[in-house]
């Protein structure tokens, strides 16, 4: 007989995984601008998550192409490997668990903000360029920014029909 746990239990043992990750994040960009200085660790920090969100991407593809899924923006978060259970609407303004971590660290290191701003954009663009081959993705409000939500909107792109991605190549 499986073992069964709260649903609270897991939702705050998902954000636990998150906030450690968001604060490993955070420490890895830290180190690279005190190393480098901003603009580089910037460069580099926007090639590496481009690197894991179209690794990412391609697996979806995989997964989307073996179960006879259509490519579309409206299947990406059905295809996406991002636990949501740990995005709980009962925190409001912190319902993202990322966000959560780097508005506490943004409100001690206001440089933060533009590393917090480039994770979430380049993965969610890369991500939606590479599933849909068809499709860019813009956030329109971020709670990174000082938004109460996170909102985007996908949108046909000619540049993605190309080939071309917003932020690297494969």
């Amino acid at each position: 007989m499986a073992e069964q746990i709260e649903k609270s239990f897991a939702v705050s043992e998902v954000r636990n995984m998150a906030f450690q990750f968001s604060d490993l994040y955070f420490t890895f960009v830290s180190e690279l601008r005190e190393q480098m200085g901003e603009d580089r660790a910037l460069e580099i920090a926007q090639r590496v998550i481009f690197r894991r969100a179209a690794e990412r991407a391609l697996d979806m593809v995989r997964r989307a192409e073996e179960q006879g899924i259509p490519r579309t923006p409206e299947n990406i978060l059905r295809m996406t490997d991002v636990p949501f259970l740990g995005w709980d609407a009962s925190f409001g303004r912190e319902m993202c668990p990322y966000g959560a971590a780097w508005n506490r660290r943004i409100s001690e290191n206001p440089w933060f903000r533009r590393f917090a701003c480039l994770y979430c954009d380049v993965t969610d663009t890369t991500i939606a360029e590479i599933y849909t081959g068809t499709h860019s993705h813009k956030l329109y409000h971020n709670v990174v920014l000082g938004d109460e939500t996170c909102e985007r909107e996908y949108f046909p792109s000619e540049e993605v029909l190309a080939g071309k991605l917003t932020y690297g190549t494969l």
